[in-house]
């Protein structure tokens, strides 16, 4: 019999581990579902944890009633649920598709579908968790024999079970699901369960055979008197409750704080996981050494959740150092992810080692007799898990809406407190006198200096946890926090940099840049697709993000529907975001759903004209590659309409080449005429899904790219249809080149999840030189770009000067993503010389050349300072001005440099050249009186010459920026007088008329400005600033004329 119990443990390790990995895959199978909203994956857990607790209650009692082998009825209940996990697959399939029934045919109403999923999920996990539930009354009424032993053997299966939990955890989430999907890994949890039971069965067999050999110390000769007081056994009880409650409380709020300096990939909830099951399993090893010596276990009990209070107090600051203690870890000892999981061991270690002796005290108090033990444990058990379930609930969603993640910290503290006061105080009664003063004392200090140490901890540690978090203090410390609110799903913080730029995060995940950078990213995954559909008419987005992407939806007059997570993010946005997404809210052609955007793609029977699956990385939170799986696309291909377009925002940046590729080959794999455009920003790509090979109606095209929502929208990224039709850069056979043979990304192998730190840099420079040699022209794609050979020829001459431009742009974008920042200049100059129009390629190269001049910007302040101390020797030097000017707007402070100007005026006021500086300056400061007012000096000044033809329109514009109508028709008509071939001239002038509602003369006077490009072109050495001019006039021209 002795060598029996050896085997049992490692059994029962083996069954806490399958029990976790079980968890695992229901929860990411369910939430593929159901959604991942945080309602959702509280329904599955919920469902999983009241299973526990039943099957504990109701096999803790059937134990008792039985008279077979405990060993045998414990083989069942693993056999029952390796059985029912085999036909899992199956019962999954039957309740997705009972929902999807449901949803569109009885209710889509949120509270009555969550009370359905709730009844789903339950009536679909109740078995299995029951089973597992059963599993620790059961196997205890095996052990146990005499009732002295009970603490002892309780808290060893206690521990064990947890230590395989551990396990579970860690194999899943590091191992067995990256090697082998969730399949197989579902399959592992089998083969363990059956195998589990056959060795139970045969240790049964074996064990009544040897029973009576046995020492007769081990089994149970006599039955003892009950002699436990019914009202403390009742007391435990809902004390072991309250403890339970506080448990999962405390990992909920520890959970929300980790991830601020862990993050939230599979990785670090498996590692945050793991280090709390950990400290529990530990607890109870060690502890169940000395729980059947304890002579007063109820005052232990008491002063045990006493400490457990005590010391999440003390370790709350360390939880925000965590990301500081992993890496003084790895620097020390070498880069590994057990590093992270020591550092979240560490800072839970005390709290959770004391969670973990609880369990077998309170089973030595609870039980009276050796004829109740299953009921007893089962009791026990049932308890603690309703306990968890309660705390869980009220931590996510009661106390951190209403109170805040610390103050509900320090809250759970004061119900651990409270219970652990009034157990140490009653428990002391029995003592001797002096006994009984020292625990009253402990009863009485330890509250009151827990409440000392809550209150220094809620005055001294309240700044928002965002500010103290890796990401803040790596990349973003100079802001300015805006708003922070920490919500029922995640927290939702917005910050606000020197330059005005307002950025949203969720947790720490970025959702949300209002950057010129950033902004081409939601823009361009609306614009493209539309542009590139012949009648787009409804539009769904997943992720609202700041609602910038929303909007530019709505400039195509297209309806959209917009999918968010979180109700935070939807906040922010109409706070802090409406200069961005135009509060879009307001908007007939927007409506928005809180939901995961995966779950409504499932359930909606809506047709799409373009899906655009918002800017969501793959990597940066366990879940968010869900919506970069091949079944994904599938779910999208179902509801896109008959020639609907499916876009995909692939990021560059911390993604390995590898990773890059298999998200190509996936997107590929459900839709085959896939294009890939990339050109805007070293950041991301785009991939364009269409049901039939790509063609692009190049006059369609070009003509809704002028239409004024769409230009302006298009423009604010220095973006045009000429720039945004050159993105271009491979066709379906290029694309499936580039990307080569390899595995793809699915639900069942979800490879994107996984991943090496050391991986995830330099992967832009990587990822973008790997693609460039691979780009093409996108000429073969495209009809109607011409009437004529010469019409065509024109567009041909256009797209290569665009190829070729692009092309030096890619290097420069190469050279920059490898911190090459002078050849990356030279590389983008050479572009812009080639392109000067294409205004993409001066935005890449103004982002260089502001790299480079910060690198200068300690070299100019030099030689200001020196011809500022020339100047204060000789204050009437003109040419300190206008070095001075100079050195100004190198710098960006235009403001100083118009003043300098002024000043040089005021003392040499015929300086010519000098107006044709300062009036662009004014108008590059939008200060269009100033610069009207600059030119109107200069034109009273040469009184004996002319002014030139550019020089009028300009003033031309400024008028009608102003809208003085008459003058600036006037202006326009002298700028035709100055110079006949004043193509400027012209076309500002039918603008002009446009204004007054005049549209023949309009029409007239952009036919005279096609006439006079046309002039000018014909002995211009290169005209293709002219050609783009002309085009663009011919455009608006046609516009018009319809």
């Amino acid at each position: 019999m002795r060598y029996i119990k050896p085997v049992v443990w490692l059994i029962f390790i083996l069954s806490g581990a399958s029990g976790l990995i079980y968890e695992v895959i229901w929860m990411r199978q369910l939430t593929l579902i159901f959604g991942s909203t945080v309602f959702a994956t509280s329904t599955v857990l919920t469902a999983f944890m009241a299973g526990l607790a039943l099957g504990s209650y109701y096999f803790g009692r059937k134990i008792d009633e039985s008279t077979q082998s405990p060993l045998r009825l414990y083989a069942l209940l693993e056999a029952g649920i390796g059985a029912f996990c085999l036909v899992w697959p199956l019962i999954l399939t039957a309740l997705g598709a009972i929902y999807v029934l449901i949803h569109r045919n009885v209710t889509s109403e949120f509270y009555t579908l969550s009370l359905i999923r709730f009844v789903l999920t339950f009536g679909v996990i109740l078995i299995p968790s029951t089973l597992m539930g059963g599993t620790l009354p059961v196997l205890t009424r095996f052990f146990v024999k005499r009732l002295e032993q009970l603490g002892t053997n309780i808290g060893i299966l206690y521990a064990l079970n947890t230590f395989g939990a551990v396990v579970g955890t860690v194999a899943a989430g590091f191992f067995l699901i990256e090697a082998l999907g969730i399949r197989w890994t579902l399959g592992i949890g089998i083969a363990i369960n059956f195998s589990v039971a056959a060795v139970a069965l045969a240790l049964a067999q074996k064990a009544s055979g040897t029973e009576t050999d046995e020492h007769p110390e081990e089994i149970q000769q006599t039955e003892p008197v009950d002699t436990s007081d019914p009202s403390e056994r009742q007391l435990v009880l809902w004390a072991i409750g309250i403890s339970g409650f506080c448990a999962l409380a405390y990992e909920v709020l520890w959970t929300r704080i980790m991830v601020f300096f862990l993050g939230s990939t599979t990785y670090a909830f498996a590692t945050m996981l793991a280090a709390f099951l950990f400290g529990i399993a530990l607890g109870s090893m060690v502890f169940s050494r000395w729980v059947d010596r304890i002579k007063q276990p109820i005052a232990v009990f008491g002063i045990v959740q006493l400490g457990i209070g005590l010391f999440a107090l003390i370790l709350m600051p360390a939880f925000e150092e965590l990301y500081g203690m992993s890496q003084a870890f790895q620097s020390t000892f070498g880069a590994s992810r057990f590093w992270a999981f020591f550092s979240c061991f560490l800072v839970m270690c005390l709290p959770t080692f004391l969670m973990g002796a609880s369990f077998p005290l309170v089973t030595k108090i609870y039980t009276g007799s050796a004829r109740q033990l299953g009921r007893s444990i089962g009791n026990v058990y049932a308890v603690n898990t309703v306990g968890s379930i309660l705390g869980a609930f009220c931590a996510g969603f009661i106390l951190i809406p209403l109170l805040g993640i610390r103050p509900s910290i320090v809250l759970t503290v004061a119900l651990n407190t409270g219970i652990g006061c009034f157990l140490v105080l009653r428990g002391g009664s029995r003592e001797t006198e002096t006994g009984k003063s020292l625990l009253q004392g402990v009863g009485v200090g330890m509250p009151v200096l827990n409440v000392g140490l809550a209150v220094i901890l809620l005055l001294t540690v309240n700044q928002p946890l965002f500010l103290k978090s890796t990401i803040f203090k790596t990349q973003r410390p100079g802001d300015t926090l805006i708003d922070y609110n920490e919500e029922v799903d995640a927290t939702v913080t917005t910050l606000k940099d020197d330059e005005g730029v307002y950025r949203l995060y969720v947790d720490t995940n970025q959702a949300a840049d209002a950057s010129r950078w950033d902004s081409p990213s939601h823009r361009v995954i609306a614009h493209l697709p539309l542009l590139l559909h012949p009648r787009p008419k409804q539009a769904l987005v997943v992720g609202f993000g700041m609602g910038l992407t929303s909007h530019s939806i709505t400039q195509h007059g297209v309806r959209v529907d917009a999918i968010e997570l979180s109700s935070g993010v939807i906040s922010a946005a109409q706070k802090h975001f409406t200069h961005v997404n135009g509060n879009v809210f307001e908007n007939p052609l927007f409506s928005y759903r809180l939901n995961d955007g995966r779950n409504h793609i499932l359930m909606t029977q809506t047709k799409y004209d373009m899906i655009s699956t918002g800017i969501i990385h793959p990597l940066v939170s366990a879940g968010s590659s869900n919506i970069y799986t091949a079944d994904f696309y599938r779910l999208c291909r179902r509801i896109l309409s008959e020639d609907g377009i499916m876009c995909q925002w692939v990021p560059l940046h911390r993604l390995p080449e590898g990773h890059y590729k298999m998200i190509v080959r996936t997107f590929i794999e459900v839709f085959p005429h896939t294009t890939l455009w990339y050109k805007y920003t070293p950041d991301f790509v785009i991939l364009i899904g269409t049901p039939e090979p790509l063609r692009i109606d190049y006059k369609n095209f070009m003509a809704r790219a002028q239409i004024a929502s769409i230009r302006e929208g298009l423009a604010a990224d220095d973006l045009d249809g000429p720039s945004l039709l050159d993105s271009f850069m491979m066709g379906p056979e290029t694309v499936r080149k580039y990307a080569g043979t390899g595995p793809i990304h699915t639900d069942n192998r979800p490879r994107l999840e996984f991943f090496r730190g050391a991986d995830l840099v330099g992967t832009t420079m990587q990822n973008v030189k790997g693609m460039s040699e691979y780009r093409e022209r996108v000429l073969p794609y495209l009809t109607n770009y011409g009437a004529t050979l010469a019409e065509k020829r024109i567009v041909r001459e256009r797209l290569d000067t665009y190829f070729r431009a692009t092309q030096r742009l890619i290097r420069g974008q190469i050279a920059y993503a490898s911190g090459q920042y002078q050849n990356a200049a030279s590389l983008m100059n050479d572009a812009v010389e080639i392109n000067p129009v294409d205004e993409t390629i001066r935005y890449n190269f103004g982002v260089v050349a502001g790299l480079i001049r910060e690198g200068e910007q300690e070299e100019l302040r030099q030689i200001e300072k020196q011809v500022q101390q020339t100047m204060a020797q000789n204050p009437g030097d003109i040419q300190g001005h206008l070095h001075l000017a100079t050195l100004y707007e190198m710098q960006g402070e235009l403001g100083k440099a118009t003043r300098e100007l002024e000043e040089l005026l005021r003392l040499d006021p015929k300086r010519f050249e000098v107006y044709l500086l300062l009036g662009p300056l004014y108008e590059r400061q939008e200060r269009y009186q100033d610069a009207l007012r600059t030119y109107e000096r200069l034109e009273r000044q040469e009184t004996t010459t002319q002014l030139p033809a550019p020089i009028f329109a300009a003033m031309a514009g400024l008028h009608l920026q102003l809208e003085n109508l008459k003058e600036a028709e006037r202006y326009g008509k002298k700028g035709i007088a100055a110079d006949a071939n004043s193509w400027r001239s012209y076309y500002i002038l039918g603008n002009v008329y446009a204004a007054m509602n005049q549209p023949q003369k309009q029409i007239e006077s952009y036919s005279n400005a096609l006439e006079a490009i046309d002039e000018i072109a014909r002995v211009s050495t290169d005209p293709s600033d002219l050609l783009s001019a002309k085009e663009q006039i011919q455009n608006e021209l046609e516009q018009l004329r319809k």
